[in-house]
């Protein structure tokens, strides 16, 4: 699921170990426990799952912008930051919002086994390409061809470990006409590079 980016898996994970009726659901109610109301699986990620139900949150129901959001999965960058911070809070230091509202439920040791599967998606683009060779990166990427055989929308989330500093990135962009893969990874990777050169004007 996070190594290949893969959909199965996920769906494999939510049916067989939280529930095969409403697994989608029960990841929604955490996302909202953890106060990110704008994160919610409402169905499984095979073609031709129903729709469990339909969900509202203040970034699909905004007027000003357009993004087509999937009825089934949606988050915002926001959200995907707050929640790589909490697991690096839990982590590093055995706090943060995860062990707050899941007390006993999500230990050190467990966030730590989280950064090291995030850890190990080696993909060598997007957030990863801006960064020096060598630098550790616990992320996860996504994107998918939609229905008229176009790539719409493009997203890389991480935590990167540096000399002058850690920090969390998260980088969603969106094209209703198209969004080219080549232009998409380069201006997500020149945003990278800029964050990473912020953190480390002294170590250079």
């Amino acid at each position: 699921m996070i190594e290949a980016s893969e959909n199965e898996p996920a769906d494999k994970l939510m049916s067989d170990i939280i529930n095969k009726d409403s697994g989608p659901l029960e990841v929604s109610k955490d996302m909202d426990s953890l106060g990110f109301k704008n994160t919610f699986l409402a169905g499984y990620f095979a073609p031709g799952s129903p729709l469990l139900r339909k969900i509202t949150t203040p970034g699909n129901q905004r007027t000003d912008i357009q993004t087509s959001p999937d009825p089934y999965n949606q988050t915002s960058a926001a959200d995907m930051g707050m929640l790589l911070d909490d697991i690096y809070q839990c982590a590093d230091v055995g706090g943060g919002a995860l062990a707050a509202v899941f007390p006993g439920q999500y230990t050190q040791s467990k966030c730590r086994q989280m950064i090291t599967y995030l850890v190990g998606n080696h993909l060598p683009m997007l957030i990863t390409a801006g960064l020096p060779e060598g630098t550790q990166i616990a992320h996860k990427h996504g994107w998918i061809t939609e229905a008229d055989g176009l790539l719409h929308t493009i997203g890389d989330a991480g935590i990167v470990y540096t000399p002058g500093g850690n920090f969390v990135l998260t980088v969603y962009l969106h094209n209703k006409t198209q969004l080219l893969f080549d232009p998409a990874n380069t201006l997500i990777a020149d945003l990278a590079r800029a964050v990473y050169n912020y953190y480390n004007q002294a170590v250079q």
